[in-house]
């Protein structure tokens, strides 16, 4: 599923004042996503299971400041996106887990939607900006693939490959639902 529109919001976003603000959006969601799974780290005791959560929320923090710096400079004050509903919906449902295979599953979930947007925004953007998304999007790809690798591990049985699946799939459909509420709000 991922994104239902990919060519509408393309279109969308081939504004650059409307990437700006999809950057803005972005910066809010990364920084949530430091705040809380930075929050869960304390309770993963594997470290390379560790390492990796470790290197996901650092590099958040990071796209974050890339993202907030190009809305910035394409005219945007990022600090003042408001989330819709849906946008806090996602931050509960994160904050809800609370077994690392559970939280990473949502994060490959997270993942898969956000490196599909990735590829969207690339489309969509002006070259700097095409800059910027490539640098996140060679994390992403590092980041998925080392997911993969820990489910690949720890999905070792029908029932756990199952739970993976379910989880994942409850990531990407309230992506896919955000996407549809943010880009009439970059339209607008």
């Amino acid at each position: 599923m991922s994104i239902r529109n990919p060519d509408r919001l393309r279109e969308v976003l081939s504004d650059p004042k409307r990437l700006a603000r999809a950057f803005s959006r972005h910066r809010y969601g990364m920084l949530a996503w430091v705040d809380l799974f930075g929050g869960k780290l304390k309770s993963i005791s594997d470290p390379g299971v560790k390492l990796v959560a470790a290197e996901i929320i650092a590099d958040n923090a990071r796209h974050a400041k890339l993202f907030s710096d190009r809305a910035r400079e394409l005219g945007e004050t990022p600090e003042t996106y408001i989330p819709p509903r849906i946008g806090r919906e996602i931050y509960d449902i994160l904050e809800s887990y609370n077994d690392t295979f559970d939280e990473l599953a949502y994060a490959w979930g997270s993942l898969i939607h956000f490196s599909a947007l990735l590829d969207v925004y690339h489309a969509a953007a002006d070259e700097k900006s095409r800059l910027v998304v490539e640098k996140v999007q060679k994390d992403v790809r590092r980041h998925l693939r080392q997911l993969r690798k820990y489910f690949d591990l720890n999905a070792d049985t029908p029932a756990k490959k199952k739970r993976a699946r379910e989880i994942k799939s409850v990531a990407d459909n309230i992506y896919a639902d955000r996407e549809d509420v943010e880009i009439e709000w970059y339209a607008s």
